[in-house]
């Protein structure tokens, strides 16, 4: 696997960036914003978005382009693109890499559960955070053998799986993913995992947290149904030292709908 990176700055900056954040990876000059172009990648809508977040005009924030990543095979085929409707929303180095390769990210220490005909487990794929950084909380059951939980929307009657994270300040919590249940049936067996994206968009100084999961199913087997049971579990997190940015007056968490590059 190889990494580069591409900006509309100059070698001279990108090589004082590369040596003052430690990046070993190749990152690639394209002033004037040739390439960023071709590839029909060009923000031209940057000073709106900057109002949106109360931040001021800066004229030097021209011929930008979306952030985001292109996923290319061994034959410089894209297969993958992942890019975000919000400029400042990044995700961390493992999700991309988990998401590039169709994986899951695999735990340092995860937080771990058990309650009725199940076990939890929960991790995020990176122990800190930082400011409009997007996160991947991963949260697999595994069912005891014998056992099956509803997926949903679920057969009726059967509480289906979910997953529910505790407010935090400035924290946004998108859409559960699940895999879909096999053999064409409503329910989950043995160990399944789901996904979802956490963005810390509170301003700087919020702090370190505790995330906390709750994870609520309800286990059936041949011959009965279990009632509803629910697990939480407790996952920190650490924020990061934000260096290197002056912060605007004001900060808007609540985003306006932004247009997706292609």
């Amino acid at each position: 696997m190889a990494l580069f990176a591409v900006s509309y700055d100059a070698v001279a900056i990108l090589r004082d960036f590369a040596g003052a954040h430690g990046i070993t990876y190749p990152l690639l000059s394209d002033e004037g914003s040739h390439v960023i172009r071709a590839l029909g990648l060009l923000n031209e809508r940057v000073q709106e978005d900057h109002a949106a977040y109360g931040v001021k005009p800066n004229p030097r924030h021209v011929n930008l382009p979306y952030p985001g990543v292109f996923v290319l095979d061994a034959a410089g085929v894209v297969t993958r693109k992942r890019f975000h409707e919000s400029y400042r929303e990044r995700e961390t180095g493992n999700g991309l890499i988990a998401q590039a390769l169709g994986i899951f990210t695999e735990p340092a220490a995860p937080a771990a559960g058990a309650a009725t005909a199940a076990q939890a487990r929960a991790w995020l794929d990176s122990p800190t955070y930082a400011w409009f950084q997007r996160l991947t909380l991963t949260v697999e059951l595994s069912v005891a053998p014998g056992f099956h939980v509803g997926a949903a929307p679920g057969p009726e009657g059967l509480v289906p799986l979910s997953v529910e994270v505790e407010p935090i300040e400035g924290l946004e919590v998108g859409e559960a993913r699940w895999p879909e249940p096999g053999d064409g049936l409503l329910v989950h067996q043995g160990t399944v995992r789901g996904t979802l994206p956490l963005t810390f968009s509170a301003a700087p100084g919020g702090g370190d947290h505790v995330v906390g999961v709750t994870i609520r199913y309800q286990a059936c087997d041949a011959s009965r149904r279990l009632p509803p049971s629910s697990l939480r579990l407790a996952i920190p997190v650490r924020e990061v030292a934000h260096v290197g940015r002056s912060l605007p007056d004001r900060v808007v968490t609540s985003r306006t709908a932004l247009p997706s590059p292609p």
